[in-house]
């Protein structure tokens, strides 16, 4: 698969996808609207990568095609429990008719695809696997209009195999790395930026929290080496996690504290005063992946959580947060 159109490609799972495409000599075309982009794309054009700045539907509308792609890796989405609130209301539609637009040109060309969801759709806590029910709580929120969207574009990719797709689905468990903004409201880089000012590091909701953080770098790695093996086997969900990565969002700044040497103190902070009223926690109070699809075709995750907090303090001693002005500012929280 040398062709390879990756939507999103400019966000920050999808710059890792094509970071670790174009290592491998693919020939890629980024479709990106920049809404959550971390990076303007400059550096993918200097590499011979086509950047299209703009939405998938502009794309097609404007004449564009997947004809002549052997691969669409589709990581176009709003993310962040933070970076969904302002499209409260039309969350859900924007993810499903995209979703639907890349599916409807992946039938029509004969294009091979990997569309991204989210370990959100479980609705519950716990060990989880891809056989598991879904749960569907009935506090609607931007979260769960969220997590209902990415359900639903999991079935539309599943079922279009009926109708000759050639696609499977990837369930990503609290992807971190380099280039991950604190705009969209995720822990990883909200801790490590704090700690490197020397502002506290803000833990919402007690930070009993359990969460197994992923290297973005592992993740792209399946579909750099794995992806055909994964077709091949049939299987129409992958979790990708890292259980060995497993600690309580506490016990996150804790450990990031400790590895950067940092003076910041541990605070708890009410998450709504910092992001406003709509801002909801996860259903998922455990969430840890169960990697039985993944780790049957070759897969499992290599870096740990030390390696992974380095490597983004790394990144944020030598560089600002892309999207540093939709951000909370880094002293911002109350106290709880």
């Amino acid at each position: 698969m040398q062709r390879v159109i990756v939507t999103g490609g400019l966000g920050f799972i999808g710059s890792h996808v094509v970071d670790a495409l174009v290592a491998q000599g693919r020939d890629v075309t980024i479709i990106d609207s920049m809404v959550a982009a971390v990076t303007d794309g400059r550096e993918y054009e200097d590499s011979g990568c086509a950047v299209h700045r703009l939405s998938v539907a502009d794309f097609l509308a404007g004449g564009g095609s997947f004809a002549g792609a052997d691969l669409v890796v589709h990581a176009a989405s709003h993310v962040g429990p933070a970076g969904i609130l302002r499209h409260q209301g039309t969350l859900g539609a924007d993810i499903v008719n995209t979703t639907q637009l890349v599916v409807e040109q992946c039938l029509a060309h004969d294009v091979a695809l990997v569309c991204f969801s989210s370990a959100e759709v479980y609705g519950r806590s716990g060990f989880l696997q891809e056989s598991d029910d879904l749960i569907v709580p009935v506090r609607y929120n931007a979260r769960l209009e969220y997590a209902i969207a990415k359900a639903l574009t999991e079935a539309v990719t599943i079922n279009s195999r009926h109708r000759g797709l050639r696609g499977l689905v990837i369930r990503p468990f609290n992807v971190a790395g380099p280039r991950q903004s604190r705009a969209g409201g995720f822990v990883m880089p909200t801790f490590v930026q704090q700690a490197l000012a020397g502002r506290p590091l803000t833990v919402f909701a007690g930070g009993e929290q359990q969460r197994a953080f992923l290297s973005a770098v592992d993740l792209a790695r399946f579909i750099t080496d794995h992806l055909d093996a994964a077709l091949e086997s049939g299987a129409p969900i992958f979790n990708l996690g890292n259980p060995a990565n497993s600690t309580t969002v506490w016990g996150l700044a804790e450990r990031i504290v400790q590895r950067l040497g940092s003076t910041s103190p541990i605070e708890h902070a009410d998450a709504r005063a910092i992001h406003g009223p709509l801002y909801e926690e996860a259903e998922s109070f455990q969430k840890l992946p169960v990697l039985e699809a993944a780790v049957a075709v070759g897969w499992e995750p290599r870096i740990d959580l030390d390696a992974l907090i380095d490597e983004t303090a790394l990144y944020y001693r030598m560089r600002k947060d892309a999207r540093d002005a939709e951000a909370a500012p880094l002293d911002a929280g109350a106290r709880v």
